[in-house]
């Protein structure tokens, strides 16, 4: 859920505790992102579309390209500014900080600086005097221009905080949902669902049907939690996946509690940052990857028209046999001739110029020139036939990828073979990602999460571990560590099945496997990664399985 403005209400308490130092200096390390430093804390500004928030951040983060005017306007007018009071507007998601600062002319001279955490529509706008002095981004719509001379004007919510309503509508054939969400300031769809359903009601119950009292008394309680300092951050398969200013009774998940409302913020948004740089990297390797796919198939197409032109190379030899054949008969000939071909004894009209000998010679260097032309062909269609292989090969890493340091791993094999350009200023991250790892029946079985470590599984296995692929369809290697032990069928079937669940077959009912001992595993000389050659195996048809948790 987004940033609401019940949950800002408690961050904006946190907030208070830096009233009356002064700010030190403002970093702004992306485009989007703003650090106002302390001196006890740092303030995280966000603004970010998907995940907007403001918060007390963890750590300084200082490094940063070459700022943006607006960060250089907030350096000139509050670097070294007081901050006299933090404040929410009434329970929207925006905040205002009144810094002041010392004028050599002015003298004291009070400035705000409005922090809207609105999602797609978050800003930051400095204001003296009432006039916009800058904004993080410059809007003019029909309802509101931020421009700067602009007299600034809070956006109104037309809504009552929770601690300002006296009364609830009448009756009304709207959804309850629907009523609580017009009148409740601050309060998101998943807030309102939760007063809903402590309430007793179905969202989509009608507001006239709603017993109001018991609406109250559920409103009641949400503003005694919200007393309480700390935040409620909820988790599914380990990640955080929703955070509430109360506890939300609503959901079967676990529940975690934070004091701080800053250290739950981090916790779900850094999450969720996390998650999106993972999924935009997937994207963008996926991008490039069959950009290149779509390329070498479009090569391969013209490659195999201008084959099918070569092929007319033995059309010439032809020609040219018959003409040398003949040439005791067609000696002081020259143009068009009836020629006779002694294999077929068929009748054909050749054009052997003024000198029949030489258009011979001419027709086999055409023949020559043509035959070399083919295996130049041939071999590039081959080359492309392997490359478009690892290609698929790569692509089915960065699907099967489950962690941003598993992509970066496939991003510099990327670079390695020219799929990326290397940024020559950027050092090169020391990986961590290991092998996925499981055990069955006492025996260990490696997962290669890439080709690089796929390369890896193969050389550095024992000859006896057995290893394991897909049949003919990208995919991970695997291995079962032998340990010189004889391996039961039972093991056998469990790393096929993990061999067809990492592999391109994953969504399918049977996969065929091979599987043979590491001993009859080979990589030859200019192989690309991942690509191996391998005998003596045996195929079995499982059905894929990936490793839980």
């Amino acid at each position: 859920m987004p940033l609401d403005g019940v949950l800002l209400y408690k961050v904006v308490q946190e907030l208070k505790e830096i009233e009356g130092e002064h700010l030190r200096q403002i970093y702004q390390p992306t485009s989007v992102d703003y650090y106002f430093l302390f001196r006890s804390s740092t303030v995280r500004v966000c603004l970010k579309p998907d995940v907007s928030h403001i918060s007390l951040a963890e750590r300084e983060k200082a490094s940063e390209k070459m700022p943006s005017s607006f960060t250089m306007l907030l350096r000139k007018e509050l670097k070294g500014a007081k901050l006299l009071k933090v404040e929410q507007i009434g329970m929207d998601r925006s905040i205002r900080f009144v810094f002041e600062k010392l004028d050599e002319i002015e003298g004291a001279v009070q400035k705000e600086l409005f922090v809207e955490i609105m999602g797609m529509h978050s800003n930051m706008i400095l204001v003296k005097d009432g006039k916009i002095v800058d904004a993080h981004r410059r809007i003019v719509t029909r309802r509101r221009e931020i421009l700067p001379g602009k007299d600034f004007s809070i956006f109104p919510s037309g809504k009552t905080s929770i601690f300002d309503l006296k009364e609830l509508p009448g009756e009304s054939e709207k959804s309850v949902r629907n009523v609580l969400l017009s009148i409740l300031e601050g309060f998101s769809p998943v807030s309102v669902e939760e007063v809903i359903h402590r309430a007793g009601y179905e969202p989509d119950v009608p507001w006239k049907d709603v017993e109001r009292e018991r609406i109250f008394e559920v409103l009641e309680e949400v503003k005694r939690e919200l007393e309480i300092p700390g935040v409620f951050v909820y988790y599914e398969k380990g990640h955080p996946v929703e955070i509430s200013a109360f506890r939300l009774t609503m959901l079967n998940l676990k529940e975690r509690y934070f004091e701080r409302p800053s250290e739950g913020i981090n916790e779900f948004v850094g999450w969720k940052e996390e998650k999106s740089t993972f999924e935009n990297t997937k994207n963008r390797l996926t991008r490039v990857i069959m950009k290149r796919i779509e390329d070498l198939e479009d090569l391969e197409e013209k490659l195999m028209r201008e084959i099918a032109e070569v092929e007319k190379a033995q059309d010439y030899r032809r020609i040219g046999d018959l003409i040398v054949q003949n040439l005791w008969n067609i000696k002081g000939k020259s143009g068009e001739v009836e020629l006779t071909d002694w294999e077929t004894n068929e009748k054909i009209v050749v054009d052997v110029g003024k000198d029949p000998a030489q258009t011979a010679q001419k027709l086999y260097n055409t023949y020559k020139k043509l035959q070399r032309k083919k295996e130049q062909v041939e071999k590039r269609l081959k080359e492309i036939s392997q490359e478009k292989e690892y290609l698929y090969q790569l692509w089915q890493t960065v699907d099967d990828a489950e962690d941003i340091e598993t992509l970066e791993e496939i991003e510099e094999e990327m670079k390695e073979h020219g799929l990326l350009k290397e940024k020559s200023e950027k050092k090169r991250k020391e990986k961590t990602s290991r092998f996925r790892e499981t055990s069955y029946m006492g025996f260990r079985i490696l997962v290669g999460r890439n080709n690089k470590q796929n390369d890896e599984l193969v050389r550095t296995s024992s000859k006896e571990d057995l290893w394991f692929h897909a049949h003919e369809m990208p995919g991970a290697h695997v291995v079962v560590k032998t340990g010189g032990k004889k391996v039961p069928w039972e093991v056998i079937e469990y790393a096929a099945s993990l061999a067809a669940g990492y592999s391109k077959g994953k969504n399918s009912g049977k996969v065929p496997v091979d599987y043979t001992l590491i001993k009859y595993v080979r990589k030859p000389k200019g192989f690309k990664p991942g690509m191996v050659i391998y005998t003596n195996y045996k195929t079995i048809f499982v059905e894929p399985r990936r490793i839980e948790g």
